[in-house]
């Protein structure tokens, strides 16, 4: 029988929150670098921090198809091994196009060693506890959303921004020394899976329509979390907050995280789609209003917690909900829609609302992220929800004509 917590799963854990702590980590030490090394402006050093997610979105492609001609343990140790390396040239790297270069390819790496990594973690898994895994690797993810930016903005605030990437370089390698303790089974190709995630998904299909608008809140609801993600440390320090706020935020956002999951769950199954995803994106307003207007910690602590509540509600909901609206012939396809639009939004966020930053000060950049979540609102409402078809009485309706 297979060991739920064996070496090899462990190790494969400890890679998949190292990865996520450098993730983390270089989305706001990025920003504090780039506007100190080369004096640009917030815009350009957004997008310099975006183009790792931008790098990770090409993995969904080609990259990920080359991947999976390796064998398992070849993959993990490929990726691990690439993300390792790639980290050690920033300090090195005097040009800022060169620097944003290296942001998308190290991203390409990210991208390919979380597909190791989660694949990894597929295979290690007995078949009876695949719900079980998925809560400890959220819980890893959310442990991470908080240790990177601690680390981050530990280091900015110190002035000793060389240190980020240090920091990176060394934990990228202790994951890569990991990977050499995960011994993998051979994998099997279901023949017909693969030819039907191979299927042209039709736009004009009913359902597919409704998975587009769903992936489309996942993109306004990761351009919110990439303002936040990107700008915190920057805004904090021209708020003259102290650092402490900031990391107290990030506390606050991962055990909301960690909190809401299964409420978030209990709200989908219970009390239909539409009493998740309205809280959601109100509770994203509110806390984008509440950030605009921090003058003290205490307002980031409330911020943080009721952004990590929606977002987190909000990602699950919509995640849940394409999953519901596929049919089995395009699942994969849809599935990679969604994370398609949901890393555009984290990667591309910063770059489109950073041209606020000069004109209008942080604080806009937050309220206009605001105004993006409730045009959500509205979308969800004239798209999806006045439809009624993931309201509590129809969803109801659907389990009893299933059987469930």
């Amino acid at each position: 029988m297979q060991k739920l917590w064996a070496r090899a799963y462990v190790c494969n854990a400890g890679i998949n929150f190292l990865i996520y702590v450098v993730y983390f980590m270089m989305m706001l030490w990025t920003v504090s670098y780039t506007l100190a090394e080369w004096d640009t402006s917030i815009s350009v050093a957004g997008l310099a921090s975006g183009l790792f997610m931008a790098g990770a979105l090409s993995t969904r492609g080609p990259v990920n198809r080359f991947l999976d001609k390796m064998d398992r343990r070849t993959m993990l140790l490929v990726s691990t091994g690439l993300f390792f390396l790639l980290s050690l040239p920033y300090l090195a790297i005097g040009n800022l196009y060169l620097f944003m270069a290296a942001r998308f390819i190290h991203g390409v790496a990210f991208g390919a060693a979380t597909t190791a990594v989660s694949t990894a973690a597929a295979s290690l898994t007995p078949m009876k506890q695949v719900n079980r895994i998925t809560k400890y690797y959220t819980l890893g993810v959310a442990a991470a959303s908080a240790a990177g930016p601690f680390l981050a903005l530990r280091i900015i605030d110190e002035g000793m921004l060389d240190t980020g990437a240090l920091a990176a370089s060394a934990m990228t390698l202790v994951a890569l020394l990991l990977a050499f303790f995960v011994q993998l089974p051979r994998r099997t190709i279901i023949r017909r899976a693969l030819d039907d995630e191979k299927k042209p998904v039709k736009v004009d299909n009913f359902f597919v329509r409704r998975a587009l608008y769903i992936a489309i809140l996942a993109f306004l609801g990761g351009v919110c979390y990439s303002v936040v993600i990107t700008f915190l440390g920057e805004y904090a320090m021209a708020s003259g907050l102290p650092a402490a706020g900031g990391v107290y935020f990030f506390y606050c956002f991962a055990f909301a995280t960690f909190l809401c999951r299964p409420l978030a769950g209990y709200l989908l199954e219970r009390c239909g789609r539409d009493m998740a995803v309205y809280p959601a994106l109100l509770l994203i307003v509110v806390s984008m209003i509440a950030l605009s207007l921090s003058s003290a910690n205490w307002m980031l602590l409330i911020a943080g917690f009721l952004f990590g509540a929606g977002y987190r509600t909000l990602i699950t909901t919509c995640h849940n909900l394409t999953l519901r609206c596929s049919f089995a012939s395009h699942a994969g396809s849809l599935r990679s829609i969604y994370f398609v639009l949901l890393d555009l939004g984290i990667g591309f966020g910063p770059f489109l609302l950073g041209g606020l930053v000069p004109d209008y000060g942080f604080s806009m950049v937050y309220l206009v992220a605001a105004a993006i979540a409730f045009f959500g609102i509205y979308l969800y409402y004239i798209e999806l929800g006045k439809t009624g078809h993931f309201s509590a009485e129809r969803w109801e309706e659907g389990r009893l004509a299933k059987g469930q």
